[in-house]
């Protein structure tokens, strides 16, 4: 009961639905209408309070804190991220956060793919292939392309990040596809980033990187509107059935 709480609740901040300084119900009104102890309540809203989404204080209450206290890599905020529909600063935000990394990334991978490494980014370039034709959820081929290029770089620091980037192309891929007009990623564009790698380029790897996310972002910037989010639902199902 503690973790479904947690899930609910944090779901619900990080939907916005308990807005920065909202004060969430106390422990006896949540116990009394979700019919859980108060044990539970607490044992919750400590876990959130550890994620950095909300501060108990003698008197007040439970207060949901500002976004810039959260922490953003925690697992479970970066899933709760990616079941909520993102925005337009949300999405160019993200954006703004990959170009500050993964071209860099690129230039690494470049610079220190081995071959099991390599194998595994031309992998994920298949699975994107694959998906433009309809046998693998797109998202989840972009995922798995970027991510195997952070693992490709064999800095420790970058791995933590490789869970970010899914996020954001969780969260951003949906809505950018739309606006490109294709089911998935620009597939000439991660291509060239994969032959770069391959070629050992460093200096172009990073530049097509940062060229395919400005592209995008400048495309989220001059939309008028976003495309409503529609979130692929065969991605684990795809997953599995490569794996296996």
């Amino acid at each position: 009961m503690t973790l479904d709480l947690l899930h609910r609740l944090g779901r619900d901040i990080v939907g916005g639905h308990f807005g920065e300084g909202a004060i969430l119900p106390n422990e006896g009104a949540m116990s009394t209408e979700l019919r859980i102890s108060r044990t539970s309540v607490r044992e919750a809203v400590k876990m959130l309070t550890a994620k950095g989404l909300v501060s108990s204080r003698p008197r007040r209450g439970t207060e949901v804190r500002p976004v810039s206290d959260w922490n953003l890599l925690d697992g479970d905020v970066l899933k709760w991220l990616r079941e909520s529909p993102p925005d337009r600063a949300v999405v160019i935000e993200l954006l703004e956060l990959r170009l500050g990394f993964e071209p860099e990334a690129a230039s690494l991978a470049a610079r220190r793919a081995d071959p099991e490494r390599l194998e595994r980014i031309q992998a994920a370039y298949g699975f994107m292939q694959a998906s433009a034709t309809g046998h693998f959820d797109p998202v989840e081929a972009d995922c798995r392309f970027h991510e195997a290029i952070i693992r490709a770089t064999r800095n420790r620091f970058y791995q933590p990040l490789a869970a970010l980037v899914r996020t954001a192309l969780s969260l951003t891929a949906p809505i950018t596809n739309a606006i490109f007009g294709h089911p998935v990623g620009d597939l000439e564009a991660h291509g060239e980033v994969l032959r770069a790698i391959q070629d050992k380029d460093e200096q172009r790897a990073f530049d097509l990187m940062r060229a395919l996310l400005s592209d995008v972002a400048r495309e989220v910037a001059r939309a008028k509107t976003l495309p409503a989010l529609r979130r692929g639902m065969v991605a684990a199902r795809n997953s599995k059935k490569a794996e296996s």
